[in-house]
């Protein structure tokens, strides 16, 4: 019979904490001292009940708890991973850039390097050029003083063949005897033609062809030539022609001298060439390294962005599943609590 009104007792707690009608605590008294003579009975019934719903309370407070621990593990766990995801991220397109600004350098030189090959391009047009002006004149410079030379010679010759014609045996001694007779200076144009070597001669022989010119014109105005004079003449022109003659070789030397230099500066362009076209190959490789290497990254950044947007979505779906699991304990949690409140309220009013 005690067992029948103890159950009969709990049922109506029960109904009493879950029910959503109001029913007055007078009525459940009325209908327990109805049903129970045993109040110690009901009393120790009621207090397991509230043990119970204690201990209910401890479990679902401790599920709180891990639940709410777990999310926020789990949460750190994807903050760390979008943390990481994102340094790689970003690690990949610095270095992007890096290797974009590197290449941009890299073509502004292959670029400078390139207008420098034309520039030493040009510089040994010039220096050939320079090197064919070098000969045309030294070529030049040694006709018009053979050409001077060859007029010189026939002079020399007509002289020579004068001061035989002057000379005349006495004795075992060649003496010359004046035979006023018409010189070759007067027979030929020698002033004028050595004018016109005067004319295009430079100053080492300046000094002896006025000397040569002033000889001659005393000659013509005495109307006659003596050996002394006509030997003087040769030797004079014997001197113009070595002098010409050296001065050939110090033009060559010029020339080759000149030629030298400008053959050296040739093979220092070449050389700059060569130099400057190697540099310029090795900053092509390098470019076309980093261009290789720029769409390795890239690819990267692709792979590690298309993870962190799986994750984000991850996060998002455990984001939102904590969440409930929190809200569905939360409220769980309330309704034991309303519900020791009003067992509580209960114990209070029957067994005052």
């Amino acid at each position: 019979m005690n067992k029948t009104m103890n159950l009969i007792a709990i049922l109506l707690i029960i109904t009493f904490v879950n029910s959503t009608k109001t029913i007055s605590f007078s009525d459940i008294v009325s209908s327990l001292v109805q049903l129970s003579d045993d109040e110690n009975t009901g009393e120790s019934n009621l207090k397991l009940i509230i043990e119970n719903f204690e201990s209910s309370n401890r479990l679902l407070t401790n599920l709180q708890t891990n639940v709410h621990e777990n999310c926020n593990k789990l949460a750190s766990r994807y903050e760390e991973t979008f943390k990481n995801l994102n340094e790689k991220i970003s690690k990949f397109e610095k270095a992007i850039t890096d290797l974009t600004d590197e290449n941009t350098k890299l073509v502004d030189e292959i670029t400078n390097d390139q207008e420098s090959v034309k520039s030493e391009v040009s510089k040994i047009s010039g220096f050939k050029a320079s090197i064919e002006e070098a000969n045309k004149a030294a070529v030049q410079k040694e006709n018009a003083i053979h050409e001077s030379i060859n007029v010189l010679l026939r002079l020399k010759n007509i002289a020579n063949d004068e001061l035989l014609s002057l000379k005349q045996k006495t004795t075992d001694m060649v003496k010359f005897e004046v035979t006023k007779t018409t010189s070759f200076i007067q027979k030929s144009n020698l002033e004028t033609e050595l004018k016109t070597i005067l004319s295009k001669s430079d100053s080492s022989n300046r000094g002896l062809i006025s000397t040569l010119i002033m000889l001659t014109q005393s000659i013509k105005a005495d109307g006659y030539a003596n050996p002394e004079s006509v030997q003087k003449i040769i030797d004079l022109i014997d001197k113009i022609i070595d002098n010409s003659r050296e001065k050939i070789s110090h033009n060559n030397l010029e020339r080759d001298e000149t030629v030298s230099g400008y053959t050296d500066l040739i093979r220092n362009s070449d050389s700059s060439i060569a130099d400057l076209k190697e540099t310029i190959q090795r900053k092509l490789n390098a470019k076309i390294t980093n261009e290789k290497e720029i769409i390795f990254y890239k690819n990267d950044v692709i792979f590690f962005q298309k993870a962190f947007n799986r994750r984000e979505k991850r996060a998002a779906f455990s984001k939102n599943l904590c969440q409930g699991q929190e809200n569905l304990v939360n409220r769980h949690f309330e309704n034991y609590q309303n519900s020791l409140v009003k067992v509580e309220a209960l114990k209070t009013e029957l067994f005052q």
